[in-house]
């Protein structure tokens, strides 16, 4: 089935005009400035994890996912993303105030839409901060986002010009094959621009391997999100962005491509 149509794409490209100077611009400055946004994004995203859960019929303790989520974005800051002590003190937490709340209703769901919901929207959006630490952390933060972000846009007019065969109808029916193959695409030419405009310490090959890996990582975080919000009966996490939905509806590639981004640059050696 065709991707959404184009009629939403000047909304999406306004939406844009306005956020990516401002990532852009935090990215560029680092602490404090990265710190802080990262921060405020992960308590919306948190806010519009807990509200999927509620759909779904959950209880979530949402106070105590918004304060796992700051915390997991503070010893993110500090250059410890999803750091044991923040993540079973959000476990512990969790469980300890289930024990206690009446009427105790569905524990099992309750609590883990409560520490899941942290864990996605404020534990993996924080890995741009020890990302940004690194050496070049400011090039390989800027490469991760905009390969990103090519990833989605080549999918989303791919899909929508040429789309015919749905990827995962029972998932998002608006997602087809022709758009993943575009957005692969897409995520491997911009990697090799970039690797050339930030000059980033990767060889070629190795560039080709990490835009295919953001690219597959992107596209399962968007169709995990679309699974989230099925579940929940919704079409949007969220209404603050025109043209894009809820902070989530942006950010759902973005958050699983961070720590593939983060691991490969570790796992590989490099420095800059």
């Amino acid at each position: 089935m065709p991707q959404p149509r184009l009629s939403a794409l000047p909304l999406r490209l306004g939406t844009a005009a306005v956020g990516v100077p401002l990532v852009i611009g935090a990215v560029w400055l680092g602490q404090p400035w990265l710190d802080i946004l990262v921060g405020v994004v992960a308590l919306l995203g948190t806010a519009e994890a807990v509200r999927l859960g509620q759909g779904a019929g959950a209880r979530p303790l949402a106070p105590l996912a918004l304060a796992g989520s700051a915390g997991l974005v503070g010893s993110a800051s500090l250059g410890h993303p999803f750091h044991p002590g923040a993540v079973s003190g959000l476990v512990l937490a969790t469980l300890a105030l289930l024990v206690v709340r009446r009427p105790p209703g569905n524990a099992v769901g309750d609590g883990a839409v409560t520490v899941a919901s942290a864990l996605y929207a404020g534990g993996l959006l924080s890995f741009a901060l020890p990302l940004r630490a690194l050496p070049l952390g400011r090039e390989w933060l800027l490469f991760a986002l905009l390969t990103t972000f090519a990833v989605d846009t080549s999918a989303y007019l791919i899909g929508s010009a040429l789309g015919r065969r749905g990827l995962a109808p029972a998932i998002s029916p608006g997602k087809t094959w022709e758009g993943t193959v575009g957005g692969l695409v897409g995520g491997v030419a911009t990697a090799l621009a970039l690797k050339a405009l930030l000059g980033l310490p990767l060889a070629w090959p190795l560039v080709v391997a990490f835009g295919m890996a953001m690219g597959v990582a992107a596209q399962v975080g968007d169709l995990a999100e679309s699974l989230l919000k099925r579940s929940a009966g919704v079409k949007d996490a969220g209404r603050l962005l025109p043209g894009h939905g809820g902070v989530l509806d942006r950010l759902d590639s973005v958050v699983f491509v961070l720590p593939v981004v983060y691991y490969g640059v570790g796992w590989l050696g490099i420095r800059g």
